[in-house]
């Protein structure tokens, strides 16, 4: 499984992200348009050190990471409140191995040719007024499902 970050700008987020993939095990981290990578002083301020390794990948353009992410056999799910979107506690990920969870920036979300090249789209059941959540607890509740349902124990790379 991968994450695929894009235009996740803040790099508070992006070293967050690592420590969120070290600990659930995911495999490498793509980082794509304007979202930050290591060596980076904020990043490694809240990565901890898992920058270090976690592998990440660095590209300009979402739409080209998620087309050589689909050759090489991936599912893409992609993060984002649509008219379409599943909630995730309701998808079943264990028939789409492997993964790659597609995150966007809090404030546009995933673009429209994002969601076009998606597998499928899931949302987290939201119960108050807001409507949004910060990307990072978003895609740590998200991996958490997508890992509790594969029963993933161990690093994946």
């Amino acid at each position: 499984m991968v994450i695929v970050c894009q235009d996740v700008s803040d790099p508070l987020n992006i070293g967050s992200l690592f420590r969120l993939a070290d600990a659930l095990g995911i495999s490498a981290i793509y980082c794509c348009g304007q979202s930050p990578v290591p060596p980076n002083r904020r990043i490694a301020k809240t990565a901890r050190s898992t920058h270090q390794w976690v592998p990440y990948h660095y590209r300009s353009t979402t739409t080209e990471t998620l087309e050589e992410l689909r050759i090489a056999g991936y599912t893409l799910i992609g993060l984002e409140i649509t008219d379409q979107s599943k909630s995730l506690t309701e998808s079943d990920f264990t028939t789409h191995q492997p993964l790659a969870l597609i995150i966007g920036a809090e404030s546009k979300g995933l673009l429209p040719e994002t969601l076009a090249l998606l597998d499928l789209a899931v949302h987290i059941p939201m119960y108050g007024r807001n409507t949004s959540m910060n990307v990072v607890q978003a895609c740590g509740i998200a991996l958490y499902e997508i890992t509790r349902q594969l029963g993933t124990t161990g690093h994946w790379y």
